[in-house]
């Protein structure tokens, strides 16, 4: 099964007061590349890669800042001489504007347990802050509506979820520059803190609506009934909803009791399946609650059928049981069909979304999920992993689940629409 890639213009605009540091930035990426390749081919001696690796902060050491941001730098490159913990934010500002370089270590995407070096470079977005905090706004009002207790500690919830920021990235190395492409990293930014609750959280947010409006899009264009309805989205509007689900999600990880995670390790594929698919019905669920202001005028409609196309993209990727979000996005579509919120209409070929039912559902679905993390039990949840047949990829040539149906089949085998994307990043005026 030989599957196509989508190459994506994506022009950033470099304020001239940056341009040398993004230049820098783009160096210190060539490094990474380097030990990334050295890496993979397993022929990186401890020697080799802290040679490799002091070279980034003596490339960084001649890098032309503005000088009211000179002290601050320098700190920062003391700590990369230092080493790091997982990935490290280098951040400059200039005016009204900020350049980010992120380098470090990342799991990798496809699903293994190896951590690879990995970079981005990328001016900061603030166009969506507000949005983000009318969001948070709600999140104990959320709670109220599932029947979840805050947390006990006195915390609120936006304290526990990551801290978002966006970025325009114009360049990628690494282990983020892989066919499956991630639209944003986890970091604790220094510090030795636990996968599970890393504190920083970076989007790459003109990556993620490119590819959005590349992948997803022309997707839901031949498989979903309706599609006309996010066809004119705006630029924007696909930023705007992309970020208001990502944020659901997120704060849908510490939303409810956690007591499944006693009875089963975190490293468990069920437990990190069913993690993914609480956040992912939490933050559909947390919807309905801006109907009236962030999802006013047709958005709320929209901003379902961007995630039901959403979910088609990730169960695409195929080999679900090496990805905990591929394999939460088919038991969710499994979920919907057998609920009759999606349907396959044979007469036109598409999936149909019955939006009263699919709301219906997915409540359903976000109670028993809670349920069974707040009861810890694990019985219940391998159950519900196992509920609509096996998981496991079906031959070579297919990644599709075993027991998948064969109206979703044909979408995973779907070679005319791109499953991969790859950016072609313009920075020159």
């Amino acid at each position: 099964m030989r599957r196509q890639t989508s190459l994506v213009d994506i022009p950033v605009d470099i304020p001239k007061e940056l341009t040398d540091l993004s230049k820098s930035f783009a160096d210190v990426l060539l490094n990474i590349g380097s030990l990334y390749e050295l890496q993979l081919k397993g022929d990186l001696p401890v020697g080799v890669e802290n040679g490799i690796w002091r070279e980034i902060p003596k490339r960084l050491g001649i890098t032309e800042i503005p000088e009211t941001q000179k002290d601050k730098f320098e700190e920062q490159i003391q700590t990369l001489e230092k080493g790091i913990f997982d990935l490290y934010p280098i951040m400059v500002n200039c005016g009204e504007s900020e350049m980010d370089l992120i380098i470090g270590k990342v799991f990798s995407s496809e699903g293994d347990s190896v951590s690879y070096y990995s970079g981005a470079a990328g001016l900061a977005n603030n166009n969506y802050i507000n949005i983000l905090d009318q969001f948070d706004s709600k999140l104990e009002t959320l709670c109220q509506k599932l029947s979840v207790r805050s947390l006990d500690d006195g915390e609120s919830i936006k304290d526990k979820a990551p801290e978002i920021k966006c970025l325009d990235v114009f360049s990628l190395a690494g282990g983020l520059d892989v066919s499956h492409k991630p639209i944003c990293v986890f970091f604790s930014g220094g510090g030795p803190e636990n996968i599970s609750s890393l504190s920083n959280l970076t989007v790459f947010l003109n990556l993620y609506s490119a590819r959005f409006r590349a992948l997803t899009m022309e997707i839901a264009k031949r498989y979903l009934s309706g599609v006309e309805i996010i066809e004119g989205l705006s630029d924007s509007e696909i930023s705007k909803l992309l970020l208001i689900w990502l944020r659901g999600h997120d704060v849908g990880h510490f939303i409810g009791e956690d007591r499944l995670g006693d009875k089963m390790s975190e490293f468990d594929m069920d437990y990190m399946i069913l993690h993914e698919l609480k956040s992912d019905m939490i933050a559909l669920y947390s919807f309905r609650l801006f109907s009236d202001d962030l999802l006013n005028n047709g958005l709320l409609e929209k901003i379902y059928y961007l995630s039901v196309a959403e979910m088609l993209r990730y169960i695409r990727r195929g080999n679900i049981l090496k990805h905990p979000d591929s394999a939460s996005a088919y038991l969710a579509w499994c979920y919907f069909e057998r609920s009759g919120a999606i349907k396959y209409d044979p007469g036109c070929g598409k999936f149909k979304i019955d939006l009263l039912l699919f709301g219906d559902a997915v409540s359903e679905f976000s109670k028993e999920l809670l349920s069974i993390f707040s009861e810890g039990d694990a019985e219940r949840a391998r159950e519900l992993v196992k509920r609509f047949g096996n998981l496991q990829t079906t031959n070579e040539n297919d990644p599709s689940p075993r027991d998948c149906s064969e109206t979703l089949r044909e979408v995973i085998k779907d070679t005319d629409i791109a499953h991969y994307i790859d950016y072609n990043f313009i920075t020159d005026k």
